[in-house]
């Protein structure tokens, strides 16, 4: 159980201007229709400016400096940040918002008042209850609704069902916390407790990149505030949230007792009507592509939905065609089809369109309510594991630490049988660890290893090097140095592409000294001002900014460093640039290429010569922007993987190369862009 929970912790605390890369084929994608926006009255905008400014003073009255007291803080901040956002950001669909922001605001300073006399009734509340926490990416407070039974005990541990919503089109903080608020305790059966958690994930993003931190970090803030059951988490969405389950449960197998995707999408290059990408966007299509992680099913039991109508049912036969290819076989009954020898089901709701039915429901719940039984199964004997990217490398007792090449399969099939553990497969893996108590030796087809007396004992995990055919147990001053990653390898939340930057604690700083290019400065300077307006409107945070000058060493040893500038202007860039794998003059730029400095720009990611575990980025935030934002969440992929140079355009970005460096960060050969 401690193993489990603090695999989630790290993943919730592990994981800028927007490119415009118009294509022909963007105008495709399937596009989801703005809302009509009301304009509240002067008088409106000033009554709710009025209550808001008497929350803001009540907020900075309470104290922050303990994590409870920054819990209580965040439990009243977000109805603040709520209304302050509809108000700035003009989110008013209907008339009816003015009042709904106004009741809001007003819950607000209810809790407010309540906090002052040191009273939180909320937090022992029964029912639909909004809470907060604050995230670690960007420092945005963040909403999440959670559920508690009325049968929940002092002592006892609930199992955890987790909720990812749908795409609306009106989603908004205010709209989340109207839909969630102050609802009554459902009715429950059973000896165990269930807590529902219903993730906000930072709006429509299908729970991509900060969305998918966000799912994360709401766990860890539930965990930390209820007693919950590790062993029994339920991940289940629906639409938007379905595509986020398929991602979720197949990227982290070994988190879930059960998942359920309802309708969806689990690909892209379909559903989006992307059919021709840039070499570079192909091998992107790799990190979120649900159907190519089909095989983690194995590892998890996977429920798909889909209404027999609805052409995103499509998501869920992607899945099942993928498993059958694996040579897994199906048995269908009726509107059911099961896996055998894999814990995989599909369930098609009778004439249904893009709803449940409660036939299906019922279906589904049963399939729940058995593995919750159950719960996660620990010492799971027989795992297959693939991945495509170090960003998602563990399955239960192995971990993939290295590979070969990224956006290739890699993949692991092992086993334990007895007091052995067998692996009898891997492909494109350089190196392997293990969990040391969970066997007594290991074996590679011919070569066995000790594995619960490797290095003494004295490391949790067990690590293997495949090299010229053979594997390598390494000893404990390799383990370590491993480790602390003293190769500077690609490897688990340091592999980039650029957009893996902004999933954790990230830092935006400007250059403030004479740049070498005008033109390029500001070119960066307006890369940065997009980047702040986008990421607030889109991710629901505002972006940390910085002046090169301001930066101290607790940013250094927290945050990825997104320089904007160049090396005359950046004084931080300057300091890395030696360091950093490509070549920039006055002149000229070796990245890629060989192109003039006057008129273009490097945009890349890289370990960050300062502290090796962090990222530095250089002028850019995300890869793709508001127009693929306003479109499907499908489009949220990475558009220029490690590195790109543009030619500089106030109005467009322009790359003329963009590629992947290779697993040591090295250039590797270029890749032309569309």
């Amino acid at each position: 159980m401690f193993r489990r929970a603090t695999r989630i912790l790290a993943i919730a605390f592990a994981i800028c201007a927007p490119l415009d890369l118009a294509s022909k084929v963007q105008a495709q994608a399937p596009q989801f229709t703005q809302p009509a926006r009301y304009q509240p009255t002067a008088d409106e905008r000033a009554q709710i400016q009025g209550r808001l400014d008497e929350l803001e003073k009540a907020l900075a009255k309470l104290p922050r400096r303990l994590t409870h007291e920054l819990d209580t803080w965040a439990d009243v901040a977000v109805y603040h940040k709520a209304g302050a956002w509809a108000l700035e950001l003009g989110e008013f669909f209907t008339a009816k918002d003015v009042e709904a922001t106004r009741k809001v605001i007003e819950h607000g300073i209810r809790r407010a008042k309540l906090a002052a006399d040191g009273s939180r009734l909320w937090a022992t509340a029964r029912g639909s209850v909004i809470r907060g926490y604050v995230s670690k990416v960007d420092g945005s407070v963040q909403p999440y609704a959670v559920v508690v039974p009325e049968n929940l005990g002092d002592a006892q541990r609930a199992r955890l069902d987790v909720i990812l919503h749908g795409r609306g089109a009106t989603l908004n903080e205010v709209h989340f916390i109207q839909s969630h608020d102050d609802k009554p305790a459902p009715k429950t059966a059973g000896a165990q407790p269930t807590i529902t958690l219903h993730v906000y994930g930072r709006g429509n993003n299908a729970y991509r990149w900060a969305g998918e931190t966000d799912v994360f970090e709401a766990i860890e803030t539930v965990k930390r505030l209820y007693r919950v059951d590790d062993e029994r988490i339920l991940l289940q969405g629906f639409s938007m949230g379905g595509a986020g389950a398929w991602h979720l449960g197949l990227h982290h197998p070994s988190l879930w007792a059960s998942v359920e995707a309802g309708a969806g999408f689990s690909e892209t290059k379909e559903y989006a009507k992307r059919k021709e990408l840039s070499a570079v966007e192909e091998k992107a299509l790799h990190i979120y592509d649900a159907v190519d992680y089909a095989l983690n099913a194995f590892d998890v039991p996977m429920a798909g939905y889909g209404g027999e109508n609805d052409p995103q049912k499509q998501a869920s036969i992607n899945i099942e065609n993928a498993l059958k290819g694996l040579g897994f076989e199906m048995k269908t009954e009726g509107l059911v089809t099961r896996g055998i020898g894999i814990d995989f089901m599909r369930v098609v709701g009778a004439g249904m369109g893009h709803k449940l039915d409660p036939a299906s429901r019922k279906v589904l719940d049963g399939f729940h309510d058995e593995h919750m039984g159950s719960g996660v199964d620990e010492a799971k004997k027989h795992l297959r594991f693939v991945t495509y990217t170090l960003k998602y490398n563990r399955a239960e007792w192995l971990t993939v630490e290295r590979l070969e090449e990224h956006y290739r399969r890699a993949l692991v099939d092992a086993e334990i049988e007895g007091k052995q553990v067998v692996v009898r497969s891997t492909e494109n893996v350089s190196v392997l660890s293990v969990d040391r108590q969970v066997g007594e030796t290991i074996r590679f087809g011919e070569q066995v290893f000790p594995l619960e007396t490797a290095v003494k004992g004295l490391l949790p995990n067990v690590y293997f090097r495949h090299e010229v055919g053979e594997w390598r147990q390494l000893e404990y001053d390799q383990s370590r140095n491993l480790e602390e990653n003293a190769k500077r390898e690609k490897h688990h939340n340091l592999q980039g592409p650029i957009d893996d930057a902004f999933m954790r604690s990230f830092l935006c700083v400007r250059g403030t000294g004479t740049p070498w290019n005008a033109r390029t400065q500001a070119w960066a300077d307006a890369r940065l001002a997009r980047f702040a307006e986008e990421w607030k409107q889109w991710m629901r945070g505002e972006l940390r900014i910085k002046a090169d000058t301001e930066v101290n060493d607790e940013d250094i040893e927290t945050c990825n460093l997104i320089l904007f500038g160049d090396p005359g202007s950046n004084q931080l860039l300057a300091r890395m640039l030696k360091d950093l794998p490509l070549t920039w003059t006055r002149s000229e730029i070796q990245l890629g290429g060989t192109f003039r400095a006057e008129d273009h720009v490097p945009l890349m990611i890289a370990p960050n010569p300062l502290n090796v575990h962090h990222y530095v980025v250089l002028n850019t935030g995300h890869t793709f922007g508001g127009r693929e934002f306003a479109g499907t969440n499908a489009l949220l992929y990475p558009r220029l993987g490690d590195y790109a140079v543009s030619y500089v355009s106030l109005k467009d970005v322009s790359p003329r190369a963009t590629g992947y460096f290779d697993e040591k960060w090295r250039q590797a050969p270029a890749q032309s862009s569309k």
